[in-house]
């Protein structure tokens, strides 16, 4: 027989024996009072002797609760009162002695069972240590750090291109920010940051030498340094870019164009149409050859075609197909569009023009990847649809479309309605002549296969961390050296072509890795306190989304509750016990 039962068998018994003796009584007065105090007593007894609960909201216990202190914990959210601190950084267990410091989150629900929920404050943590948590956590999250939230950049450029320097700076001073490009101890490119907010910032510049070097981000409040970051860079020389003319006549703007590729180191060879039967060939930086015939084998030997519309559909059946087979294996065309008839080809399918007037405009360009407008410019008002398979490339103030790109098997056609640009050069901004030119070219030149080299997974590799260095190729990697330590590298087991290595180096600067024999790769490694904004920013967003993504971990208030059965205090039944016995042995004595 369960204890319950037997508290109830007895407390019935205990009731109908009392209830009988009041009713043996000679005095009836009362006799309903005694009574209800009889019941009263007995189911105040039958209480004490049991356990009764209610389902509700409790507090858990502070005993049951931990704070994790992270880099730039609010001192104000350890005075509450917790008795279990903890901290995975040695450097806050030095500044704050009274946390334990931890090897590793997951030991908690061992080592500590009775802590039942987490509050991380602070900064927060990486996606890997948050990947070890196993018991409920809250977050609060600090204001988003006054630092540089976010970069991005080309780390690997060909001579010529152009250094884009692009990320987000959050300002939260009174002040306004000025970021400083620099580079061999010259200011490059700057701008204003306005205060109070997070704003997205672009710096340019075109890098003079080759090889390899760390430009400086500098952030400034006055003459106040507030941020100084390393902008890592390797340029390569660059390949001659190999480019074949083909033109109805002799015009200026093939002339203007002709003079600047031979100036900038380009090879050339040039044809235009004097006569019906005679044509005319220029060479610069290469050897003479016949270029009466287009022919596969010759069109193998460029990068990129430049020629009129009308010149191009001119060309006869063989050398347009030639062309054509040459384009669909990587050679890149760019046509001038001109009056050539309403007659279509391939050349001009993903291109539709439309020509609002036959007044010239005079007005300045915008170029992709360029921040400032060009000096204003003569353009007929023809201008390119924008289309879902193209990439625009330049613009008029009014966002009409003057160039656009689009891709043809492995080559690109580049397209534009521009004809007198050549005018930029005789008013003395051949700046923007280049500028423009330069930009069309890279986009239409033949591509050529990269070589492979070993890429950081992070973007900022840090001093005596882990790097993981990435590899893709179709064949496994040699014998591969990182400085002067023998690495080994394992296959991706789900990316077949994929190879990876772990290494932690030891010294900030520039790192190399070795591939057997073959050529070197270079990345760059860090100081730890390097970037630190980017680095604070991302443990804000990555604990904020783990909370919000895992389900298992609720959020909760400031006051937090759970579900739980409440036991009801044992006093109360005292209480009524003694109240109850009090009347009945008062009430006895006054009718005694």
């Amino acid at each position: 027989m369960s204890w319950t039962i037997s508290v109830i068998i007895i407390c019935l018994l205990l009731l109908t024996f009392t209830i009988w003796l009041e009713y043996r009584r000679d005095n009836r007065s009362r006799l309903a009072w005694r009574i209800i105090a009889i019941l009263i007593a007995v189911a105040a007894l039958a209480c004490i002797a049991l356990p009764i609960t209610y389902q509700g909201k409790a507090k858990i216990s502070k005993d049951t609760d931990a704070v994790l202190l992270t880099e730039d914990y609010d001192t104000d959210s350890i005075s509450t009162g917790y008795k279990i601190i903890f901290t995975i950084d040695k450097e806050i267990k030095r500044a704050y002695p009274k946390a334990t410091l931890l090897t590793g989150i997951q030991d908690i629900p061992t080592a500590y069972p009775n802590v039942k929920q987490l509050h991380i404050v602070g900064y927060g943590l990486e996606k890997a240590e948050l990947q070890q948590i196993n018991i409920p956590v809250t977050y609060t999250p600090p204001a988003a750090p006054q630092n540089i939230l976010a970069a991005n950049w080309q780390q690997n450029l060909k001579a010529g291109d152009l250094l884009q320097v692009q990320g987000k700076f959050n300002n939260t001073s009174s002040k306004t920010v000025k970021l400083i490009l620099r580079g061999l101890n010259t200011s490059l490119d700057s701008l204003n940051i306005p205060t109070g907010k997070i704003t997205d910032f672009e710096l340019t510049t075109t890098p003079k030498i080759t090889g390899r070097a760390a430009y400086t981000l500098l952030a400034l409040i006055g003459k106040d340094t507030i941020e100084k970051e390393n902008i890592p860079v390797a340029v390569e020389p660059a390949k001659p870019v190999k480019v074949l003319m083909l033109s109805a006549s002799p015009d200026f703007e093939s002339k203007f164009l002709k003079n600047w590729l031979s100036q900038n180191g380009y090879v050339i060879a040039a044809r235009a149409t004097i006569t019906k039967d005679k044509i005319s060939q220029d060479f610069v930086n290469m050897e003479k050859q016949s270029l009466a015939q287009l022919s596969p084998a010759l069109l193998n030997k460029f990068d990129v075609v430049v020629g009129d519309l009308s010149t191009l559909k001119a060309l006869s059946a063989p050398e347009s197909a030639a062309l054509k087979q040459q384009v669909q294996n990587g050679l890149g065309i760019i046509i001038r569009a001109d009056s050539s008839g309403k007659e279509t080809s391939w050349l001009q399918n993903d291109f539709r023009v439309s020509t609002v007037s036959s007044k010239t405009l005079s007005v300045p360009l915008l170029l992709q990847g360029q921040k400032r407008k060009t000096l204003p410019i003569n353009i007929e008002p023809s201008y390119i649809s924008d289309r879902n398979n193209i990439q625009n490339l330049v613009f008029d103030p009014q966002n009409h479309i003057l160039a656009s790109s689009t891709l043809s098997g492995e080559g690109k056609l580049v397209f534009t309605t521009l004809h007198t640009t050549y005018t930029w050069v005789l008013a003395g901004s051949g700046k923007d002549y280049t500028a423009l030119w330069s930009l069309l070219i890279s986009k239409a030149a033949r591509k050529t296969q990269p070589v492979s080299n070993w890429t950081t997974e992070s973007a900022i590799a840090a001093v005596d961390e882990p790097v993981i260095l990435q590899l893709q190729s179709s064949t496994a990697p040699g014998k591969l050296i990182m400085n002067h330590s023998i690495v080994g590298a394992e296959q991706n087991p789900f990316i077949a072509y994929e190879w990876n290595a772990t290494y932690w180096p030891q010294n900030s600067g520039w790192q190399i890795t070795k591939n057997g024999a073959g050529a070197p790769s270079w990345w760059y490694s860090y100081q730890k306190n390097s970037w630190a904004g980017i680095k604070n920013f991302k443990k804000i967003t990555e604990t904020k989304n783990y909370l919000d993504n895992v389900s298992k971990f609720q959020t909760v208030t400031k006051q937090i509750q759970q579900s739980a059965s409440i036991e009801v205090p044992k006093m109360y039944f005292y209480l009524l016990l003694l109240a109850s016995c009090t009347f009945l042995w008062v009430e006895r004595k006054l009718n005694a």
